[in-house]
């Protein structure tokens, strides 16, 4: 069985904890006595998906080589470019629903994405490849395409739910490049191959750029931390966070299916 279908076998146990988000019970969102029980809760009723996360990096950096890290970088450095367009449409399009407290925070996090497009970039031509005839995972589209899906089924709540998108991403991203960065240096056919070096430069690469997705999920915090004060919001947040959570574990399980067949 290939990495990608034993992933796959494991995300079906997972579809409970975001149905069951998207549908919370009114008297649980009522029984927080302040934002901050709310994100504490939050965190650790997802966490069996952040783990799966983390299992899923780990899985595909102890068992890729040489041209699945090209597959899978080429996803990568598109899927940089698409998160800086999404926040820079956000604060542009959408800046009327925008809580100016945050915007140089959103501002900090398209220069952060562009450095990461960067990185991302300069770490696949080390290892040969390029974006030459490349077509975006559906999913990742669809992934990228959500802020814009779930916030406006609700204008009034637009700032809380596009946050409760994107950034909830961020945080399964945290867990997913542990998964990567913690398992690298004992895939054989990377460390002791020609690629020596560009492993080391993707593995190092994942301390900057966690760094980054720590703070960009801190944007979701600190929105929650305002506004999160009641039943009504908490909902609010947890309709499109549970999205994001579903969609996010779907794109990268099929990113490392793809990776793996070289299909990318």
């Amino acid at each position: 069985m290939s990495v990608g279908e034993k992933l796959w076998a494991e995300v079906p146990k997972l579809r409970k904890i975001w149905e069951e988000l998207k549908s919370p019970d009114k008297e649980v969102l009522s029984k927080f006595s302040s934002p901050q029980e709310f994100i504490d809760w939050f965190k650790a009723y997802a966490d069996p998906v952040l783990q799966f996360h983390y299992v899923i990096g780990h899985e595909w950096g102890a068992t890729t080589d040489v041209e699945g890290v090209r597959s899978w970088l080429r996803q990568g450095v598109w899927n940089e470019w698409a998160a800086a367009s999404d926040v820079a449409r956000i604060v542009t399009e959408y800046r009327d629903y925008i809580d100016t407290e945050f915007m140089t925070m959103l501002a900090q996090q398209i220069s952060d994405e562009g450095r990461h497009l960067y990185l991302r970039s300069k770490i696949l031509k080390a290892f040969g490849g390029s974006m030459e005839g490349f077509q975006p995972i559906k999913e990742w589209v669809e992934l990228f395409e959500l802020p814009f899906v779930c916030a406006p089924k609700n204008m009034k709540y637009f700032q809380i739910r596009a946050t409760s998108t994107l950034q909830v991403v961020e945080l399964t991203s945290v867990y997913h490049h542990r998964g990567v960065h913690d398992t690298l240096p004992k895939n054989k056919r990377l460390m002791e191959g020609p690629y020596r070096s560009a492993t080391l430069m993707l593995q190092e690469s994942f301390r900057e750029i966690e760094d980054d997705e720590l703070f960009h999920w801190s944007i979701a915090e600190r929105v929650w931390m305002k506004y999160a004060k009641d039943p009504e919001m908490r909902a609010e947040i947890l309709d499109c966070a549970a999205e994001a959570l579903r969609v996010s574990t779907e794109a990268r399980v099929r990113r490392v299916e793809l990776a793996e067949r070289k299909a990318i």
